[in-house]
């Protein structure tokens, strides 16, 4: 059958419309847990009185001042920080798994977050500073911030010198992964056992940290890089067509490839750096996302975002009633994340990235 081009175009709007609705339906899942996060915690409080007091202060009522203590600058912090890391690492494997065509590549595999954590580690067991003259309280976050920019730095460096496939990104990325995580444990050998609680915590991943200070810096980091790498939606659903065919049409493939992964990597960074390497975020998130609306990266990157915060609070909602004093949210998210991941490798279709 033969279709009429007005037909096609009703046909692509509906399937548009399909794409924007599941988004939105991502974003209300987020704001619904959202809600439902603030109310749980060591204080405490049911999720609609934590909503009462949220409004409460919002509007400049009067509030219990133990209870706005704990929801305010608590759980708010808490939620607005996990709802940035959710969205954050989640575009970042979008456009990881994009550059690469590989649904495995992701801030982990890449070794973003392992150079995070070789960072962190200096900072908190050895007490070095990479930056002179950096207060204390930031000398963790300054490190891990810096050392997470490494691994791609390397990538970047041995493409200037040889030609590397997608593949061999991977493998470079996997590789240093591995480098920075045995001189981790190397280092935490010989740590006194404060410190490496403090280490290990971070490894896992956690948003006890997270406070009103952390926000702005990792609000505005997320969305500036989120909306430049949005920017680049179409040359990045041009990939798809293999790097013969991009070059055909006039486009780099490996200078697209590079300078998306350096501005995922910076975004990565602006988040990993405040809450340690939480797992399975950057997998889950674009797979969800990719069976609903598809691999056309102006409606992916949107979705997956949305999913990866909703998925994040879940994570964080569980984490803060499991056992005696909480878990750190990596924990969770990799538990819940995991099962769910080879369920959808199962599961997807096999023209999923078409």
């Amino acid at each position: 059958m033969i279709l009429d081009n007005a037909t096609i175009r009703r046909m692509y709007s509906s399937e548009n419309r399909k794409r924007v609705l599941w988004t939105l339906a991502f974003v209300a899942l987020a704001a619904v847990m959202f809600f439902i996060t603030l109310g749980f915690g060591v204080y405490n409080i049911s999720v609609m009185d934590a909503i009462g007091v949220f409004f409460d202060h919002l509007f400049g009522n009067e509030v219990d001042p133990r209870a706005d203590e704990y929801v305010w600058n608590t759980r708010l912090p808490r939620a607005l920080g996990a709802i940035i890391a959710g969205a954050g690492l989640s575009i970042a494997g979008v456009i990881m798994q994009n550059d690469f065509k590989n649904p495995l590549a992701e801030p982990y595999t890449m070794g973003i977050s392992s150079g995070a954590f070789l960072g962190a580690v200096l900072g908190i067991i050895l007490n070095i500073s990479i930056v002179p003259f950096v207060p204390d309280g930031s000398k963790v976050i300054v490190n891990a911030y810096l050392f997470s920019l490494l691994p791609v730095a390397i990538i970047a460096a041995f493409s200037k010198f040889r030609k590397l496939t997608p593949m061999s990104m991977i493998l470079t990325g996997i590789a240093v992964m591995f480098l920075f995580s045995s001189i981790c444990q190397i280092i935490m050998v010989t740590a006194p056992s404060e410190s490496l609680a403090d280490a290990y915590a971070w490894r896992v991943g956690s948003l006890d940290r997270v406070r009103w200070g952390s926000i702005p810096m990792m609000l505005g980091s997320t969305l500036f890089f989120s909306v430049i790498l949005y920017m680049f939606a179409g040359r990045l659903n041009v990939m798809y067509v293999g790097d013969r065919s991009v070059k055909t049409l006039g486009e780099s493939p490996m200078t697209i490839r590079l300078v998306t992964m350096i501005l995922a990597s910076l975004l990565t960074a602006g988040i990993v750096s405040y809450t340690g390497t939480i797992g399975f975020i950057g997998l889950v998130g674009p797979h969800v996302a990719r069976i609903f609306v598809g691999s056309n990266n102006r409606y992916l990157i949107p979705a997956s975002a949305a999913f990866g915060a909703a998925f994040i609070l879940l994570a964080d909602t569980i984490a803060k009633v499991s056992g005696i004093n909480g878990l750190p949210v990596g924990v969770i998210s990799s538990m819940v994340g995991g099962p769910l991941f080879m369920w959808i490798l199962i599961r997807q279709r096999k023209n999923v990235w078409a």
